[in-house]
């Protein structure tokens, strides 16, 4: 195992879990941030940022925006419903999904915790150059595009397997 500082992203792992590494540091750091600003949690601020900042507006948009996976998200928009922090309508191209209205009650708390949350993002683009930044966005658009690959063209390694093994 490799010795590293406490903040430190193991670069000995393989990708997947250094990527996953930096995923639970950024979302640590922003739960610190997002506590003392209302009872939202960082799935649900994350939603809210995504239409606020007119990212997206319709639920599957946002959901992927929001990097919150399916079930997930059908939770939250459920209790951004009931806090009245958004206003769910049908959306008229397609019926399964919803387009989400933010209420003045999130236009407000965004309104508090957006500086913060864009001197965050300044933060953390002011530590790479912005050669380094492009290289982050280039390298960050392969690895999803390779994410979508399951077949690696390799023997199947359960093919000789006997199901009772498994």
């Amino acid at each position: 195992m490799t010795k590293r500082a406490d903040n430190a992203i193991d670069l000995g792992l393989h990708l997947p879990f250094q990527i996953a590494q930096l995923h639970s540091a950024l979302s640590a750091q922003a739960k610190v941030i997002i506590a003392p600003y209302g009872n939202l949690n960082l799935a649900q601020w994350r939603i809210v940022r995504v239409v606020a900042l007119g990212i997206a507006d319709t639920s599957t948009a946002v959901r992927k925006a929001a990097g919150i996976d399916k079930g997930q998200f059908s939770k939250m928009l459920t209790v951004l419903e009931k806090k009245g922090y958004v206003i769910l309508h049908p959306w008229d191209e397609d019926k399964r999904q919803n387009v989400i209205e933010l209420t003045e009650m999130a236009f407000k708390a965004h309104d508090r915790l957006g500086p913060l949350l864009d001197a965050r993002q300044m933060h953390l683009l002011a530590t790479l150059t912005e050669d380094e930044q492009a290289t982050v966005r280039k390298a960050i658009k392969a690895i999803a595009a390779a994410a979508t690959k399951t077949d690696f063209d390799i023997p199947d390694p359960l093919a000789d397997s006997d199901p009772e093994d498994l």
